[in-house]
C-alpha cells in the first residue's frame, strides 16, 4: 500500500525476506532505492504491538525514498498471522484481537535472550542482502513495542550505529497495566547486558504518554549513563501515546502531526550524522502522510 501523498516510484526495488527461528516462521519486506544508487545503509523498521502490516512497509518505502534500505521486520511470525494484524472494525472482535497481539508480544518481550537473538537474526538477514551496504553499521527504528525492541537491541550489543524509538516503553517486559486483556504474564527471563556503546539512541516521547512515567525515564537515563551509551530524549508537549501512527490503523493510531513532523526530522538528523556518505532525498510526506520540510 503506497500513501497517496507520494508520486509513483517504479524504480524502487522490493524483496521479501523469510526464515524460520525457534519453531516459528517470519516474513519481512525490504524496500531499496533504485539500482543506480548502489548499496545503501540498512534501517530496520519494527512494528507496534499489532505486528508487521502495511504501515511498517510504508515506513520502509519512505526510508528508501529518502535514500536508505528500509526493512520492515516481523517479530511475531505465526503467532499473529499476517492477515489478522489490522485493528478490527467490528467492535465484537476487538477483545480477541487484543488478546492475540498481547500474547505474541509477551512471548517475545518477556524473554530477553530470545528478543535480542530474533533482532540479531533480522539484522544479519538484512545485511546479507545485495541491496544493502554491509560495510557500515545499520540503524533501527520502532513504534511502541518496536521502540522497546530497538533499545533492547542496544542492550544486546547489536551492531547498530543509531536507533530511534517512537512512543516506545523504555524497559523491556514491563507493563504498567499487567491485567490488560487478561493475558498471563510469565516471569521475565533476563540475560546479561552487553551494551553497544557505539550506538546513539534517540527517544521520541509524548509528554502525555502515561505508559512512560517519570520513574521509568529516570531509570533509563541512569542505565544508559552508567553503560556509557549516548542518548537524546525528546519530550514532546501535549502529545499522546501513538502520536506517529496514522488513523488508518484504527484505535492505536493517535496521529499528532506536529510531533510526528518534529520526531521524523529528528530521525533524519540522526541518520545524516551516522550515515554521512548518503545525501538524503527530499520527500514531502512521511509514511503517516505528515508533511516534512
Amino acid at each position: 500500500m503506497t500513501i497517496d501523498a507520494w508520486p509513483p516510484a517504479p524504480d524502487l526495488r522490493r524483496a521479501d525476506i523469510s526464515f524460520s527461528f525457534r519453531d516459528n516462521d517470519y516474513l519481512g519486506h525490504l524496500v531499496a532505492p533504485p539500482e543506480s544508487a548502489g548499496p545503501r545503509p540498512l534501517v530496520l523498521v519494527v512494528h507496534n504491538y499489532q505486528g508487521l502490516k502495511f504501515f511498517d512497509v510504508d515506513v520502509a518505502e519512505y526510508l528508501a525514498r529518502i535514500g536508505y534500505v528500509g526493512l520492515a521486520v516481523d517479530l511475531y511470525g505465526n503467532d499473529v498471522p499476517a492477515e489478522k494484524r489490522l485493528f478490527p472494525t467490528d467492535k465484537s472482535k476487538i477483545n480477541d484481537f487484543q488478546v492475540m497481539c498481547f500474547k505474541a508480544m509477551v512471548a517475545v518481550d518477556h524473554d530477553y535472550e530470545k528478543f535480542r537473538s530474533l533482532m540479531k537474526t533480522w539484522l544479519d538477514k538484512g545485511l546479507e542482502h545485495p541491496f544493502v551496504d554491509a560495510s557500515v553499521s545499520g540503524a533501527a527504528i520502532g513504534y511502541c513495542f518496536g521502540g522497546v525492541a530497538v533499545i533492547e537491541a542496544v542492550r544486546g550489543g547489536l551492531d547498530l550505529a543509531g536507533v530511534v524509538s517512537f512512543h516506545g516503553l523504555l524497559q523491556t517486559g514491563e507493563d504498567p497495566n499487567p491485567e490488560k486483556m487478561g493475558v498471563e504474564r510469565p516471569p521475565i527471563k533476563t540475560c546479561e547486558n552487553n551494551y553497544n556503546t557505539n550506538t546513539t539512541i534517540f527517544i521520541e516521547n509524548g509528554a502525555d504518554d502515561q505508559l512512560v512515567p517519570d520513574e521509568s525515564k529516570q531509570r533509563f537515563f541512569e542505565e544508559m549513563d552508567n553503560a556509557g551509551v549516548d542518548w537524546s530524549f525528546h519530550h514532546h508537549a501535549k502529545t499522546p501515546h501513538g502520536f506517529a501512527l496514522p488513523p488508518t490503523l484504527g484505535s492505536p493510531g493517535r496521529l499528532h502531526e506536529l510531533t510526528d513532523r518534529r520526531s521524523t526530522m529528528n530521525m533524519l538528523s540522526l541518520f545524516r550524522e551516522i550515515f554521512p556518505q548518503v545525501t538524503q532525498n527530499p520527500v514531502a510526506h512521511n509514511a503517516s502522510g505528515t508533511a516534512i520540510p
